[in-house]
């Protein structure tokens, strides 16, 4: 495939050349190479850099017009935190963990109710969820203190387990610094740095449902009905249209694998 540059020089498509310029603004790699397919699926002969390079700009302000929708979405699985839980519990899914949400467990005082548990080769992980209504709030020192605090009565239960707190927005200084004293791991907004939540969702293309700006109505309904991620409008979607009227399941259908990169 031959390219004709600013000078009218004509030279072979290269692929790094592209590649390379997508991830100088930042972008992970997964989401550099959804760009970079759809650019070469436009491709013909003689086509332009300028035309090349404005059909990546177009597509990186769509991902950006995702990412930064994505705190809000979040949000948006609220108010109670009911649904954040299936939606951690579906992100360690796809990571190839094999997850339990909500099971009770009886410690050595009194019994708990774990909201996510996840297990995957020799990692064993007891999960809290603290979901927060407002992107302000920070997950408080009495939030670890208390989770902490649950795992050492469910220790004898669970062996070799270790406990994780997980927020959708960002910890205190305090939390951080004790968790890294008692072992306890932490996953929150942009915390760890550059492997945050943010970063593991949109690495991953795990977004939420909440991404698709549905009715509030059809939201509930879905999310009642076990589709918390994107992927789920994509695999489920007979169950999709059995759920929604068929012109708000073909929307929603058609932009979730825009958003995911699958084309119509």
């Amino acid at each position: 495939m031959w390219v004709t540059k600013r000078s009218g020089e004509r030279e072979e498509f290269d692929e790094g050349k592209v590649r390379r310029a997508i991830l100088r603004v930042g972008v992970a790699d997964v989401v550099a190479e959804d760009i970079l397919r759809d650019v070469e699926r436009d491709l013909h002969d003689g086509i332009t850099t300028e035309e090349i390079y404005r059909k990546v700009h177009h597509l990186l302000e769509k991902k950006k017009t995702v990412k930064f929708g994505l705190k809000e979405a979040i949000l948006d699985l609220g108010p109670e935190g009911y649904n954040f839980e299936s939606f951690i519990g579906k992100l360690f899914q796809a990571l190839g963990y094999s997850v339990r949400l909500r099971e009770k467990v009886q410690g050595k005082c009194v019994s708990h109710e774990i909201d996510v548990m996840v297990e995957k080769g020799s990692e064993r992980y007891m999960i809290e969820c603290k979901f927060h209504n407002s992107p302000g709030m920070k997950c408080s020192i009495q939030t670890a203190l208390y989770t902490y605090a649950r795992f050492l009565d469910v220790n004898e239960s669970l062996p070799h387990t270790t406990p994780w707190l997980v927020t959708n927005t960002k910890f205190t200084t305090d939390v951080i610094r004790y968790a890294g004293c008692c072992g306890m791991k932490l996953l929150g907004w942009r915390f760890p740095e550059e492997e945050g939540l943010e970063r593991l969702i949109d690495s991953n293309r795990l977004f939420p449902l909440t991404s698709l700006g549905l009715k509030r109505s059809h939201e509930r309904t879905l999310l009642s009905n076990n589709f918390v991620l994107l992927s789920d409008v994509v695999k489920n979607n007979e169950c999709l249209y059995e759920l929604l009227p068929e012109k708000d399941a073909e929307r929603a259908l058609t932009r979730a694998k825009e958003i995911l990169g699958q084309g119509p």
